[in-house]
């Protein structure tokens, strides 16, 4: 059983063949990072993709939480709430 949320990600055409070809995975986490690190950990292929060498949110893509970009909230520290979804952007090349 999870403590934390579990949440929906959409995910992009460009990145569903690094996701087992999926346009929808379910993920748990407090935070949108913890989310990632869920989906990287169950599809390492995407977090080349997804995370700079950084840690940071690749810049060829957006994320949305609901209607909000977390890029105008906390980044990947945006808290998450029950049954809320994610949705990959890609805003350049991929």
């Amino acid at each position: 059983m999870f403590d934390s949320p579990v949440v929906s990600i959409h995910i992009p055409p460009d990145l569903r063949s690094y996701a087992g070809g999926h346009d929808e995975i379910t993920a748990s986490g407090d935070t949108v990072g913890e989310l990632f690190d869920a989906l990287c950990h169950e599809y390492p292929a995407i977090r080349s993709h997804l995370i700079a060498s950084g840690g940071e949110l690749a810049p060829g893509f957006a994320v949305y939480l609901g209607p909000h970009s977390i890029r105008e909230l906390a980044g990947l520290s945006t808290p998450v709430e029950l049954e809320e979804v994610l949705s990959i952007v890609p805003v350049g090349a991929v």
